[in-house]
């Protein structure tokens, strides 16, 4: 049923909140769904995703490439599934620094944006997630070459001002505050920061929210940004995210 598919698609969506919630009861209510009639469907990817979603949170990125790889098994002919398991797969390829893979997955993942199958929200945000993922090479180039700040904030300006969606709005100004940053205009980056935050605040977004105070207490210093951090951590350890805590924390990506 039409319900029962749009439920286990907001499982497997990574811009849903269902990432909002700890991890260990996003696996719980997976499992719940891991079985006949869904398990075989068309619509098992998006609890594969969601599976993927899971580990990748606990940078768990063996289990995450299994389930990656049974998702796309399934073949689903839905545009926003085939987006999704994209999307995923350079984001994990990027992790697991092969970078030539996370292009290659973009670029198989640009056309079917425009696909008329998509809602407007929906295109809003996997667009945000695919600039962002662009962005993310420029700011963290391979073989030693110089970032591109300039060019990764070209990149989120390009995405629409205003209240096109919440998740939107936060990647947007998330990624110019993080470029002004990194160009020294620490009071363009606070702007920005504060405004990500508060996208996040207006979607519910609790693991964004976490984001952007990880990035504020970054503009504001060791000492001026050390309850914003302290926030964010919290955040982070409630959510169970093993990512997010290694981003707030700057841990490097552990091997595969």
């Amino acid at each position: 049923p039409r319900t029962v598919t749009g439920r286990l698609k907001w499982m497997g969506v990574y811009h849903s909140r269902f990432g909002d919630l700890p991890r260990s009861l996003c696996v719980d209510q997976l499992r719940v769904w891991d079985r006949p009639p869904v398990s075989e469907s068309p619509a098992r990817v998006w609890v594969e995703l969601g599976f993927t979603g899971a580990a990748l949170r606990a940078r768990d990125f063996a289990t995450a490439q299994v389930h990656l790889r049974h998702a796309r098994a399934v073949r689903s002919n839905e545009t926003a599934a085939k987006i999704e398991v994209g999307l995923v797969e350079s984001f994990l390829a990027s992790r697991l620094g092969e970078a030539e893979e996370a292009g290659n997955a973009l670029a198989i993942v640009e056309p079917l944006l425009d696909d008329h199958e998509l809602g407007p929200d929906e295109r809003a945000c996997l667009q945000a997630r695919w600039i962002d993922q662009r962005a993310y090479r420029l700011n963290h180039p391979v073989d030693h070459c110089a970032p591109d700040w300039r060019g990764a904030l070209a990149l989120y300006a390009s995405l629409p001002p205003g209240e096109v969606h919440p998740f939107v709005g936060y990647r947007r100004d998330a990624g110019l505050a993080y470029g002004h940053l990194k160009l020294g205009d620490h009071v363009t980056a606070l702007a920005y920061a504060q405004s990500a935050l508060e996208h996040a605040g207006d979607g519910g977004y609790v693991r964004l929210r976490a984001m952007g105070l990880g990035l504020l207490a970054r503009i504001l210093g060791d000492e001026a940004g050390a309850v914003a951090r302290a926030r964010a951590l919290g955040i982070a350890r409630r959510l169970e995210d093993e990512e997010l805590l290694g981003r707030i924390e700057h841990r490097p990506t552990p091997e595969a």
